[in-house]
């Protein structure tokens, strides 16, 4: 996966970030006063959905791209947290980590050097991943949750 990123290539992917996570907020906090709706019984609440996004980028994005740039040649394993119980997690708190959290990754990614940049890890499922890899694996992460939720609303809205 790694390719040498220019500036300008992190800008755009920062800006895509930028986009998905105002989408995803946006959906969520239209949701938060019924944070516990889900359309069925094996699907996560939205509740769940904005804790599960919050626990990923604070306990596995951040964490996973410090190490990459740190030059510790880590390897990951896939990272899951599904069977968690998140039901004391109130939704719009959820939000706010998660966009902090997403705001230090930023931070810290347009912080680093070329040659950091350049520092490679390895995933077990995506092989060897620069820290900007792994910010492109993140950004197909929103968009499947962002087409979950879209999915979501429009059920609940047929069914209210």
């Amino acid at each position: 996966m790694s390719v040498p990123v220019t500036g300008g290539q992190l800008a755009d992917l920062i800006t895509s970030f930028e986009q998905t996570t105002a989408e995803i907020s946006r959906l969520l906090e239209s949701v938060a006063d019924d944070q516990d709706w889900r359309p069925n019984d094996e699907h996560w609440s939205f509740r769940h959905i904005a804790a599960h996004l919050e626990a990923c980028q604070t306990e596995c994005v951040l964490v996973r791209v410090r190490q990459i740039a740190a030059d510790a040649k880590p390897v990951f394993e896939f990272y899951d947290n599904d069977g968690w119980d998140f039901s004391d997690r109130d939704l719009r708190h959820s939000l706010r980590e998660w966009r902090e959290s997403r705001a230090r990754v930023f931070e810290f990614v347009r912080s680093l050097s070329a040659e950091r940049l350049a520092r490679t890890g390895g995933h077990r499922t995506f092989g060897e991943i620069t820290a900007v890899d792994y910010l492109k694996i993140d950004l197909g992460h929103d968009r499947e949750h962002l087409a979950d939720l879209k999915e979501m609303l429009a059920a609940r809205a047929s069914a209210l």
